[in-house]
């Protein structure tokens, strides 16, 4: 593909990985950077991390209160809805929260998060080097690339098209402040495909492995068998090794991941509503009392049409992440337990060999105590049945399609649940607003 041509054709595990690992250090949001020979932990990584991470936040909330520091922009907020003003305000605070969670998280989970690389790379020498494997990093890098500069482009162009859209007045002001939110918001979302592209790398190498532990490969590459045998312990180490990797990677991302996903179905559900009360507002159209309101309100609604559109953008990102990423994960799970299943045989397909019986053994008393589960939180699993903590109890087979487009039905269940309660808030504060007006009307009219 064309894109490929702006970059170097990856030879190893860590060119593979410097794309995305890159964005995320740009983003704060790890301590290290690099590629080629491996990633590297400097002091100075550190201290851009940590400071360019703070210095983000403090020009948010500056920009912000530079920006409601004028008339224009008060009586604009004075005019809002309120329950709007309230989602805006909660949402500063929250994607603050959560940026400052994951920095400090992953920071402190630096070398752990780098580890991971370390051990994946070695494992793909080994691979490369015994089994003759090819592990076609060019394609994984193609993918990574056009997944986030896809979403970046959406991401960047939805926010910035809705500030000039919305920005009358004081326009830099109102892009460093958009600019700001989108480094606080993408360090988590960019965290989350870091996550992704992992558990992708795990998948990769467990269907790798089941292949390197059929029978038919490894009697028709080792015909000797202390070859073989020792091959398979090789292909063995590693099915464990990965095992081990799930756990490191729910160590390094389970806190992040799980305040990015309470905050991506917050802020879905926040503007669901946002774009449901334009369309409310688009049928209020014609109440006007006199000409000159019924053409503010035309204009206004006009405008409302177009932010419309670019809030339906925004939400691209989280929901696509939020809906995405447990299917990753369960995937890898299921590619996993196939492995097992396949070194639970080879003592029937090598009886003779009392070594074949010893490593099973060995094995099934270790899966007893191993964990092949991806977790976020306090030892929450993650899968799809992980939105069962905003009341999803849907568990479906990772074969079906039918099953998925299902699922996504109960995701918009419950998010329209959520969007109902919130209506019926705004619908009875406008009731008491109304009910409020029509006694100013007749305490008028009567002359009291």
């Amino acid at each position: 593909m064309a894109v490929l041509y702006f970059f170097r054709e990856p030879e190893t595990l860590y060119d593979c990985a410097s794309f995305i690992c890159g964005l995320q250090f740009v983003m704060c949001c790890n301590g290290f950077s690099g590629r080629g020979s491996g990633f590297a932990i400097t002091r100075w990584r550190r201290i851009y991390s940590l400071g360019v991470a703070g210095l983000t936040v403090l020009m948010l909330f500056v920009s912000l209160s530079a920006l409601l520091g004028s008339e224009e922009i008060r009586r604009r907020v004075a005019a809002a809805d309120t329950m709007v003003l309230g989602i805006a305000a909660l949402e500063v605070v929250m994607s603050t929260l959560v940026f400052m969670v994951a920095v400090v998280s992953l920071q402190a989970a630096a070398r752990r998060h780098q580890g991971i690389y370390v051990r994946l790379s070695a494992m793909d020498t080994l691979l490369t080097r015994d089994f003759g494997a090819n592990l076609n990093y060019r394609k994984l890098l193609r993918k990574n690339i056009v997944v986030l500069v896809s979403v970046t482009v959406l991401y960047l162009g939805a926010i910035t098209s809705a500030v000039i859209q919305m920005a009358s007045g004081k326009r830099t002001l109102f892009l460093l402040s958009a600019y700001c939110y989108v480094c606080v918001t993408g360090g988590p979302h960019f965290t989350g495909y870091v996550h992704m592209s992992l558990v992708e790398m795990l998948s990769i190498r467990f269907r790798l492995l089941q292949q390197l532990l059929s029978p038919r490969f490894l009697e028709g590459r080792f015909p000797q068998r202390q070859l073989r045998e020792q091959r398979i312990r090789q292909a063995v180490a590693m099915v464990q090794e990965l095992h081990q990797l799930i756990q490191e990677i729910n160590g390094v991302f389970g806190v992040v991941l799980w305040m990015s996903m309470a905050h991506d179905l917050a802020i879905s559900t926040s503007e669901l509503y946002i774009i449901f009360g334009m369309g409310v507002a688009n049928m209020e159209e014609g109440l006007g009392h006199n000409e000159a309101e019924r053409k503010l309100k035309l204009e206004q609604n006009k405008d409302s049409r177009v932010l419309l559109g670019y809030v339906a953008l925004f939400m691209a990102a989280p929901l696509y992440k939020l809906l995405i990423g447990p299917f990753y994960c369960e995937r890898t799970v299921l590619e996993a337990r196939r492995c097992l299943r396949l070194i639970e045989h080879l003592d029937n397909w090598h009886p003779c060999s009392p070594a074949m019986r010893q490593l099973v053994n060995s094995l099934m008393s270790w899966r007893l105590q191993s964990r092949q589960q991806f977790t976020i939180g306090l030892d929450i699993r993650l899968n799809r049945t992980v939105l069962t903590l905003v009341g999803i109890a849907w568990i479906v087979s990772p074969e079906s399609l039918s099953n998925f487009v299902c699922f996504c039905f109960q995701l918009v269940s419950i998010l329209v649940n959520y969007l109902l309660i919130l209506i019926q808030f705004a619908m009875t504060q406008k009731m008491g607003e109304h009910i409020e007006q029509q006694k100013v009307a007749l305490q008028d009219w009567i002359g009291i």
